[in-house]
């Protein structure tokens, strides 16, 4: 095997040895309340807010698309002008 073959090997061993290293933030595994408490708001936080503004964009895409078809029907169903 060549030497960018044990590389993946070597990474794995690394990771199945020390499990500890491989955790991403200190603080998700905080063991006082009040930190881990902030962290999973902050995260539901940056969730939902995404979300919450891409729903308000459609919502109001959705109003003004119906507005714009009501005021279509109106314009065409009235009577023309008699000359």
């Amino acid at each position: 095997m060549t030497s960018r073959r044990w590389i993946p090997v070597l990474v794995l061993l690394a990771l199945v040895a020390l499990p500890g290293v491989a955790h991403a933030c200190p603080v998700c595994f905080d063991p006082r309340d009040q930190n881990r408490a902030a962290f999973v708001t902050t995260a539901l936080a940056l969730t939902f807010l995404p979300l919450g503004m891409v729903g308000g964009v459609g919502m109001w895409l959705r109003k003004r698309l119906h507005r714009l078809d009501d005021e279509a029907d109106q314009g065409t169903s009235a009577p023309p002008d008699a000359e």
